[in-house]
This record gives C-alpha cells, structure tokens and sequence, in this order.
C-alpha cells in the first residue's frame, strides 16, 4: 500500500521537481500515444457494436430497443423510461425510419462520449505510461465491452459513472448525476459505491466535517430516488394495451424479440426476477461456473494493482467492496459476464483516481492485465461465450 499525506512542500523549487517527479513516475510517453491508443479501442468498440454487418441476425443482434422508444408521457412514470424519455420527446429517435438503426447510431455516440472522457482523463492527469493506458483503453470489460452490450442502457449509466468517479462535479451536480442514474436504470446503484469512494474518501481538499455534511445530503438524494423509482416506477396497464402502444413505437421491432416491448421488465418486481433467474446459484448447479474463471482472474489482477496504490488498510476495505458491488446483481439477474466485467470496469476506473492521487503507473500486474485485452469483449448473457468475438470467428472457420 502507497504512502500517502496531504503535506506539500512550500518550496518552489521544491515543488518543481516534485511535479517533475510525478510525470516521470506516471510516464514519459506522449499524450499523443494516449490519444491514438484511444481512438483505436474506440474503432475497435464500434467494429464490436455493428456486428450486424458479419452475423446472420443482422440488425436484430442489437437486441431490444424499446429502452430508446418508450416514453413517462405514454405511461406515467416508471423505471428506465429516463432515456427513452429525453429521445421521444426532442425527436432525436425520429432521425431514422429503422428503429434498430437509430439504436446502432446512438449508441456509437455514447460509445465516443464515455471513450473521450476517459482519455481526457488520463491526458490531464499526466497518465502517459504506455502499457498502463493500453490496459484501460483496451480493457475487455470497458469501452470495448461497451459495444457488446447492446439491447441494455449500459453505456448511459457509464458515462455518468465515470463523470462523478473520475472528475467529482461539486456536490449539487454530483447528487444530480446520481438521480438521472437511478432513473436511466436501477443498476446505476452498484457503481455508487466507486462514486462515493472517489467524491468523498479520495477528494482531500475539503475538511472532513464538511465532506460528511455533503454525504449526508447525497445518500438523502440517492434513498429519495430509490425510494420513487422502486416505490412508483412500475408500469400498471395491461399488457394489450401497453403492446398496441409499443407496436406503433417499433414497427420494426416488433415480436422480433422474446422482450422486445419491454412490458416483463417494466412490469416484474425484483422478486419474480430472483424467482426467474438467480444467476450464480444456477451456473455453480449445472456446473457451468467455469466458463467465468477468465474474469474472476481479471478481476483479481485488477485488485491486486489497486491494492498497491490505496493509502491505508480501511481504504483498501472500501475499494476491495466497490469493485464486488456489481457483482451482486448476480442474485437476481443472470447476465454474468456483465456483471463480472462491470466490477473488473469499477476496479479500472477507480485506479485511475489511485494512480493520479499517488504519481505512479507503474506495477508488476500491469503486463498480465494488458494481456488480458486481446481476449475482448468479454461475454454478456450467454455463459457459454465468455469470448464471444473469438468464437464468433472460430466458429466461422470450421464451417469452412
């Protein structure tokens, strides 16, 4: 664990080599490399998202896209109507005639927007080490799995993740960007933890008296929010009725999918999804749990990096339980490999704000984690096809 205290030498010259210092230590490269390695994992995220240029499915490997259409004016309020919302009331989601299209369109600019903010991020921090940003950039639990998971709000609630992990916006925003979360989708929560973490544990510049005040009035917001959405947010209407009215949103979409209306989701409680799925308990049955041994090994590496760069052992607690926070949807939703790589993304995330706060890039798991970025996009709903894109191609060449 790094050494870490709030002194700072009051010496100008002093000062000077330090930051000398701490640009050699986090590394030589130029924020050119940064940019370039970027834009290739943002290419290489894009290629994933439109697969439906090399599948039989075509569009249709998208998934759903009701999340895009569905509208609170159409409904009433309900959970996950936040996006869809914003896109059917400014028309944004009338740009195309093909629903699935808009979707493929969409999602690419939220795939360059979350890329962006985090290179932004490591080029104003002065994280230029070469081999540390290729790990992030090309992590295949991040950006590039951010094309892979389509047919699911993800990406949206990354962004809003990343902006209050990575740039801590003042109080008010930060507690603004916690309840858009929590509308956008419930699972926003388990990246709260790493939120709160990084606004209140990290930040050092504020009195502790005043950090508390602030936290308080933060988890005021969040129980608010989870409160109305868990509370009010369930759609009430028959199932015909919300049909007829999906049917006219998607026209393409239509019973193109066993969920494409989205009417189970909207309508189910969290106990008739646990009822339905139970994700972990079901793969360690039908002896199936193996298939996540390749990220619970990244998982692991990812830690044990973090762990060199925290500052005390009740520091190391908080960030070891933001990193499994994720992994808890697990009891109720069997998307595993998306919950494994949205806890491997919690650990990347926070070790960007540990590696600026300490000066230093440099660890020994750096290379086995970079390794790692050559197995991407790690899987989503099918536990079988933990390398989806790998076999995906090995498939096609033994039909050859």
């Amino acid at each position: 664990m790094a050494d870490h205290h709030d002194g700072h030498s009051e010496h100008p010259r002093a000062n000077l080599q330090e930051n000398e210092n701490m640009t050699t230590l986090k590394g030589t490269q130029s924020p050119i490399s940064t940019v370039v390695i970027f834009f290739l994992a943002a290419c290489f995220s894009l290629l994933v998202l439109n697969r439906w240029l090399f599948t039989d499915l075509g569009v249709l490997s998208y998934g759903r896209i009701w999340q895009l259409y569905i509208s609170y004016t159409d409904f009433g309020f309900f959970r996950r109507g936040f996006v869809g919302t914003i896109l059917s009331e400014t028309k944004v989601n009338m740009l195309f005639s093909n629903e699935y299209y808009f979707a493929f369109f969409i999602h690419s600019i939220a795939i360059l927007v979350f890329s962006i903010l985090i290179a932004y991020y490591c080029i104003k921090e002065g994280l230029n080490d070469l081999l540390f940003v290729f790990g992030i950039a090309f992590s295949p639990a991040l950006i590039i799995h951010s094309g892979y998971t389509t047919g699911a709000l993800d990406v949206f609630v990354f962004i809003l993740a990343v902006i209050n992990i990575l740039y801590m916006p003042n109080s008010r925003l930060f507690a603004v960007f916690l309840i858009i979360g929590v509308l956008i989708h419930e699972l926003f929560l388990v990246t709260v933890p790493a939120q709160f973490w990084a606004y209140y544990v990290c930040q050092k510049s504020e009195t502790e008296d005043f950090r508390n005040r602030k936290s308080y009035f933060s988890c005021a917001v969040l129980l608010i929010t989870v409160f109305v959405v868990f509370y009010f947010g369930k759609i009430e209407i028959s199932e015909p009725a919300f049909t007829e009215v999906m049917q006219e949103q998607l026209p393409n979409a239509s019973e193109k999918h066993p969920l494409w209306s989205g009417f189970f989701e909207l309508s189910s409680s969290v106990e008739e999804n646990f009822d339905l799925t139970r994700g972990l308990l079901i793969a360690f049955m039908n002896g199936k749990i193996f298939f996540l041994a390749p990220l619970l090994l990244y998982v692991f590496f990812l830690i044990l990096r973090a762990m060199q760069f925290v500052a005390s052992t009740a520091e190391a607690v908080l960030v070891v339980g933001a990193i499994f926070a994720p992994i808890l949807i697990s009891l109720v939703a069997a998307d595993l490999h998306r919950w494994f790589a949205m806890s491997a993304s919690m650990a990347l995330l926070i070790t960007l704000r540990l590696v600026s706060r300490e000066g230093s890039t440099m660890s020994l798991w750096n290379w086995p984690i970079a390794l790692f970025c050559f197995l991407g996009p790690f899987g989503g709903a099918e536990l079988e096809r933990p390398f989806p894109l790998h076999q995906f191609w090995m498939e096609r060449v033994l039909e050859l």
